[in-house]
């Protein structure tokens, strides 16, 4: 009977400790800004970037995704009507000024998915 108690006791404590670390994680969820590279190098790896921002967005489950190119912030990717919408438009190079006007956003992670050539300090590069 002791020992049904013990393991009772456990699974109580471990169900509260997994439930306040839910709730705690899904009320303060930290942005991360993922920044797409939509020049015109970069137009053959759309549905490759497409798929990678699915997978990302598909295990991020405590995080908030926010989405920008390099000419625009979208703003939080469930919010879009369409994936779609981030590959409107593809001109032009990427360069680092691009990503000027993201140097005072508040995101804890910032990620560039592009095609390597800009190397920005403060950004993880996923390149394609």
């Amino acid at each position: 009977m002791k020992l049904i108690k013990v393991f009772a006791l456990f699974l109580v404590l471990h169900g509260s400790a997994w439930a306040g670390a839910h709730f705690y994680l899904s009320q303060n969820k930290p942005e991360v800004l993922v920044v797409v590279d939509t020049s015109y190098a970069m137009k053959t790896k759309f549905s490759e970037v497409s798929d990678w921002i699915d997978d990302f967005e598909s295990g991020s489950r405590y995080k908030t995704v926010v989405i920008g190119t390099d000419k625009a912030l979208l703003g939080e990717l469930s919010k879009l009507k369409a994936q779609s919408v981030i590959f409107r438009t593809a001109f032009g190079r990427m360069t680092d000024a691009s990503l000027d006007r993201y140097a005072k956003y508040p995101a804890k992670e910032r990620i560039l998915l592009s095609d390597g050539t800009v190397k920005s300090k403060g950004w993880k590069v996923i390149s394609f």
